[in-house]
């Protein structure tokens, strides 16, 4: 049989066959109109034809013709319950903004960015900050104001669709085992300012980019190739504190932020009707430059410039220990499994195993570490380093082995969410893609300024990569 169920042409009735993808019609006989005739012309042909052949032959045919009813019912009802998933995926719209009861501590408000306040960034600078980057204290909210956000959204139909889809494909069927065959730039997000990091949710279809001065929080829904007007901008609040990172959870319920300057790294529940930071990890006097979360463990971790690496529990923000890493700080913290990886500028790899209290495991590397990346599904951790060398680390013992140099600093890598490929990003000017396990090179795209940092999409069909002054947005075409 052929897939779908459908007959192959080789030594069966040619009527029986179908074109890839087509179904019958739901009443259609199961006995075939020429199905007789077929049997008489092989006792033409065959004089010694058995007799109970035919009933056989018929026994199977029926079978098979019942096979591929069944198939086809479970084709309808695939059908039937993507339509209800889509239908409950329609947008609610944004409810009108609330006065928090309990707001948590503030230094970020949250705001609709209109024309006039992208403009009022331009040419704007203050002591240690780049051109166009906005002094925090330019931003100050009222106390105790949310604001509305994010809804599961659905995707436009014309809009990253599935171009490895097939006629005869079944409705979960999808190469995400593959390697991208190229990739099209979708979308410029003119964040204004050096996006220092950057995450892309699948499931809401919003991008976050994250700048000195704030997070900026993009929609992906709709036609247009370049996006000045982000849906909401979290501004920085605190007086000469300013931003360094960003993470967001794999569930993209969650979304931590951390720099100089601040009492602590904030969580923001981007679950709840309004847009407000729920808690905050507590740091004060440390300048936080990374960041990590186990959902599996409840645990949030952070590395910061003076070389400290802090654990958290994040259900009631206590702190559950200090790591002491590399002196001069670890610019990528990791988690693999039971373990916290970090690298360090000191061109040491420190491995912790989180259930003991013994001292890190160390791997040494001939250039600074810059960036970190754990493979989903194997014991690998991809180093990237700033002399532009990439290699696997095993996780459970082993050699490291290099798979593949650039010419100039590693600034980020992601694995992809199988882990079949990764993307790398720096200093080049290029975004590269790389597949596993050797670490093939399969094609470069070039950016016009260094690209600092990079993430996946957790459905495999989305590459967020950011720049000096913007992010770019590509769609995966397998």
């Amino acid at each position: 049989m052929t897939s779908c169920g459908h007959l192959s042409p080789q030594g069966h009735p040619p009527r029986m066959v179908r074109p890839p993808g087509t179904l019958a019609h739901r009443g259609a006989s199961l006995q075939d109109p020429n199905y007789q005739d077929f049997l008489d012309q092989l006792k033409k042909q065959f004089p010694r034809f058995p007799p109970h052949l035919p009933a056989q032959v018929d026994s199977i045919y029926y079978l098979l013709q019942k096979i591929r009813q069944g198939l086809q019912e479970h084709h309808r009802q695939a059908e039937k319950f993507l339509q209800i998933m889509e239908t409950c995926n329609q947008p609610l719209g944004f409810q009108p903004a609330e006065e928090s009861q309990d707001p948590g501590p503030y230094y970020f408000g949250a705001e609709p960015c209109t024309e006039d306040a992208l403009g009022s960034q331009e040419g704007s600078t203050g002591p240690g900050m780049a051109p166009g980057v906005m002094p925090p204290h330019m931003a100050q909210e009222p106390a105790g104001r949310t604001y509305p956000f994010l809804k599961p959204i659905c995707w436009d139909p014309e809009d990253f669709e599935d171009t490895w889809k097939r006629p005869d494909a079944l409705p979960w069927q999808s190469k995400q085992l593959a390697i991208p065959h190229r990739m099209e730039k979708k979308r410029m997000l003119k964040h204004g300012e050096p996006v220092l990091a950057t995450a892309v949710s699948s499931f809401t279809r919003h991008v976050f980019t994250c700048g000195r001065s704030g997070v900026k929080v993009w929609s992906l829904v709709g036609q247009m190739m370049e996006d000045r007007f982000p849906e909401s901008h979290l501004r920085v609040q605190t007086q000469g504190a300013y931003l360094r990172t960003c993470l967001l959870f794999s569930n993209s319920t969650t979304l931590l932020t951390g720099g100089h300057n601040f009492t602590g790294v904030s969580i923001w529940d981007l679950t709840a009707p309004s847009l407000h930071i729920r808690d905050e990890l507590p740091c004060a006097g440390f300048t936080c430059q990374a960041l990590a979360a186990s959902l599996e463990n409840s645990q949030a971790f952070a590395s910061f410039t003076d070389g400290t690496i802090r654990i958290w529990d994040f259900r009631d923000q206590s702190v559950v220990r200090d790591l002491p890493g590399p002196s001069n700080g670890a610019k990528s913290i990791v988690v693999k499994d039971q373990n916290i990886w970090a690298g360090g500028l000191d061109a040491c790899l420190r491995c912790w195993d989180l259930r003991t209290s013994k001292e890190p495991q160390e791997y040494h590397f001939e250039s600074q570490i810059i960036s970190l990346s754990p493979s989903p599904r194997e014991d690998w951790v991809l180093v990237g380093t700033a002399n532009g060398q990439q290699w696997l680390q095993p996780t459970r013992g082993g050699e490291k082995h290099m798979v593949g140099c650039k010419d100039s600093t590693i600034l980020g890598l992601k694995f992809s969410p199988l882990g079949q490929w990764w993307v790398s990003v720096g200093m080049d000017s290029l975004v590269s893609i790389y597949s596993m396990p050797a670490g093939a090179m399969v094609f470069q795209v070039p950016e016009p300024t260094s690209v600092m940092c990079c993430d996946v999409s957790s459905d495999n069909r989305l590459i967020v990569t950011g720049s000096r002054d913007h992010a770019s947005v590509y769609q995966i075409t397998y």
